[in-house]
């Protein structure tokens, strides 16, 4: 699987690099180097010795992984005034192996008229965790988009489709599946007026090879509107209504349900240094025969109201309380809320890239399993929790680029045996070429 990965990046990299000898905006850059991860979760588990149960102890389940990387990203032009990008990467681990293929072919055969082709191919074998998975997935999608002579409002027509295999000893709950889709899109932007607006309908259809009794149709309705505010403010509302029905008769209600978000955004500037901003989301399901065990219906609330301050040296600050609200009206142990106060510092200075966001909180569980009867130990606690994630981006001298990425959450349960930890990092160092 790599070396066909490998094969596809020298190949295609020397048509690129022939390519770029012509006086276009055709190029070929080259990357090469490595990437090492470790993910680790404790957790309290139950312990046994033969059938005699011994007590619960303090677990983890530490994972590092290591691998080399090649990459290719090119550009060129092609017969009347088309023109093609291509994304090659090759991955080679100990526990992962992968190869990823994308290319974006575009052409404007009419001055109102945008045509693209893009498939994506990705193959991979990861054995991460004691598991041994393959995956083999293809994605190919083409699009035309017409825009009206005064540039007003545009369609935007979309066809893919998504052919996916997976195998392996570990593998038992992802299956087999072909897909196709199609989006219609039109939108509004008239320059004399603060509206824009956006409406869209698709459908997806998938079929499971392995098990027809999940083939099913899945159907969206989509809508946006952004408002220029005065000031030089913006709002947007953005949601999606979906709406998705088994092809074959089922006693099993996962795959009839209703479901659908809502996003709503608001940026007031104060100051030049200072905006105030309201994030809102609403998200739910809806099932046809709703139980209360898996596939029950449930509706989560948040709302996270923020002032950014833009600071010296290119740093920016985002600071503000988050409220979370789940309601489950059949489902009482599922219900909660939940209060936290975030931070994000972020700082993009030539070509570098810093993002650190910690957060803590509480989540209050309707029913908590500390105020219960032990017979029901599956219950929900309420717990305090202490997150932080970190990005950086940097750049190095002799063409090098390092990528950190991690996360850590900590949370202290009113139920001392449901206390958890985790803890993420990578690190990605690679020079171009």
């Amino acid at each position: 699987m790599v070396s066909l990965g490998a094969a596809l990046v020298l190949g295609l990299s020397w048509v690129s690099t022939a390519r770029a000898q012509a006086p276009d905006t055709s190029y070929a850059r080259f990357e090469v180097g490595g990437t090492s991860d470790v993910t680790n979760e404790r957790f309290y588990e139950d312990t046994f010795d033969d059938t005699t149960f011994t007590g619960r102890h303090f677990a983890s389940s530490p994972e590092y992984r290591s691998a080399g990387v090649a990459a290719v990203d090119a550009a060129g032009a092609l017969p009347r005034g088309a023109r093609f990008k291509l994304r090659q990467e090759a991955t080679a681990g100990d526990r992962l192996l992968r190869s990823y293929s994308r290319l974006e072919l575009r052409a404007d055969p009419r001055e109102n008229t945008r045509l693209s082709l893009v498939p994506e191919l990705d193959m991979r074998r990861d054995r991460s965790f004691g598991d041994d998975r393959r995956e083999v997935r293809f994605r190919p999608e083409a699009r035309v988009r017409l825009l009206t002579t005064e540039h007003a409002s545009d369609w935007d027509l979309l066809v893919g489709g998504d052919w996916f295999r997976t195998s392996g000893s570990s593998e038992l709950v992802t299956l087999d599946h072909n897909a196709g889709r199609a989006w219609l899109r039109w939108a509004r932007s008239p320059l004399e007026s603060p509206w824009e607006t956006e409406l869209g309908y698709g459908a997806d259809a998938r079929a499971f090879p392995d098990s027809t009794n999940r083939d099913h149709v899945e159907q969206h309705g989509a809508l946006t509107l952004r408002r220029l505010l005065p000031r030089g403010g913006t709002a947007m509302l953005d949601a999606q209504l979906d709406r998705r029905t088994a092809i074959h008769s089922t006693p099993s209600t996962r795959d009839h349900f209703w479901s659908g978000r809502v996003d709503g955004t608001a940026f007031v500037p104060f100051h030049e240094t200072l905006t105030a901003e309201l994030w809102l989301s609403l998200d739910g399901y809806g099932y046809d025969r709703a139980d209360t065990s898996v596939y029950f219906d449930y509706t989560e609330v948040t709302a996270h109201p923020t002032f950014h301050w833009t600071l010296a040296h290119d740093w920016g600050v985002r600071a503000g309380p988050r409220f979370e609200w789940l309601f489950a009206p059949d489902v009482p142990a599922e219900r909660y809320r939940q209060v936290s106060a975030m931070l994000e510092a972020e700082r993009l200075h030539l070509g570098n890239w810093w993002s650190i966001s910690p957060a803590a909180g509480w989540r209050q569980y309707d029913h908590s399993a500390s105020t219960l009867s032990l017979a029901e130990p599956d219950l929900h606690s309420s717990y305090l929790f202490v997150e932080a994630e970190m990005f950086a981006d940097l750049g190095l001298p002799g063409r090098a680029r390092m990528r950190l990425s991690g996360s850590a959450r900590y949370e202290n349960h009113e139920d001392p045996s449901q206390n958890a930890s985790s803890l993420y990092f990578s690190i990605d160092l690679r020079r171009g070429f």
